[in-house]
């Protein structure tokens, strides 16, 4: 019965153990995904963002094809220009950020394990 019992405590104590490192580990990979996620969010919001000004300053074509009967305006074009590189440029910052990130990640991933 005393053999029993201290197979069943050993079983109980690997149970436990397992249990502790599988919650490390979910929380882990929660941490990583809300990371993740943050980032994605933020990317997103960013080419976002720039669309929805792309779009703002463009105007329809229909607008655009009016403009350039009656001329157009030169100052007005070239601020819709530089608004849209800079949109452009800090999504593009982003991106390489994220993938930055993203890769130290991954290399320090198999150096963990």
């Amino acid at each position: 019965m005393s053999r029993e019992k201290s197979k069943k405590e050993v079983l109980l104590a690997q149970a436990e153990s397992y249990e502790k490192e599988l919650s490390e580990e979910v929380g882990e990979i929660k941490q990583q995904i809300k990371e993740k996620g943050s980032q994605v969010l933020l990317i997103g919001g960013v080419l976002l963002g720039s669309y929805l000004l792309y779009s703002l300053l463009s105007g329809s074509e229909k607008k655009s094809k009016v403009e350039d009967k009656e001329g157009g305006s030169f100052i007005g074009g070239a601020i819709k220009s530089y608004a849209i590189a800079l949109a452009l440029s800090l999504a593009k910052d982003k991106l390489v950020e994220f993938l930055s990130q993203l890769e130290e990640n991954n290399q320090q991933a198999p150096t963990e394990k």
